[in-house]
């Protein structure tokens, strides 16, 4: 038998959890867009497709470990929702604590471990910026140089 305190130490400690992957992703993207800013200026600067690809390659697989991460992150919301309906008396009164690695395995398994799972997170605005701006001018960028647009 579970008790009160043993769902709400769990409670406490997925939320912490799930609340510290977006802190992750806050810091990844405060390292990361301003070394993206200054491959885009570079390779601007040089005329250096080869540069500006490689600045778009990494905004790319920046962007996919995001949603990935992501995912990871959501795994643990079937667990949030029941531990809250819990608390608020709805749902099964007798629900095991501490179900973390089963719940969330569960959820990935069902719901995130397909790569059919991550083009809707991937276009989750705070998920796809700075990415997709950077992607998105690489590419400009790229085709103004090789079609010898301004400054050629």
């Amino acid at each position: 038998m579970r008790s009160n305190d043993d769902l709400r130490a769990e409670y406490l400690l997925i939320q912490s959890q799930y609340e510290a992957y977006d802190q992750r992703a806050l810091t990844l993207k405060g390292l990361a867009t301003p070394l993206l800013g200054a491959g885009l200026a570079i390779g601007v600067k040089e005329s250096s497709s080869l540069i500006l690809l490689g600045t778009l390659f990494v905004a790319a697989s920046l962007w996919l470990l995001e949603a990935i991460w992501k995912s990871f992150q959501y795994c643990f919301a079937a667990r949030i929702r029941t531990l809250e309906a819990w608390h608020r008396g709805e749902g099964d009164e007798n629900i095991p604590a501490f179900q973390i690695f089963t719940e969330w395995g569960r959820s990935w398994g069902s719901d995130y471990s397909r790569w059919q799972a991550l083009p809707p997170i991937l276009m989750l605005p705070f998920v796809a910026l700075p990415y997709a701006a950077v992607i998105a001018i690489s590419l400009s960028a790229v085709a103004l140089i090789e079609l010898g647009g301004p400054g050629n």
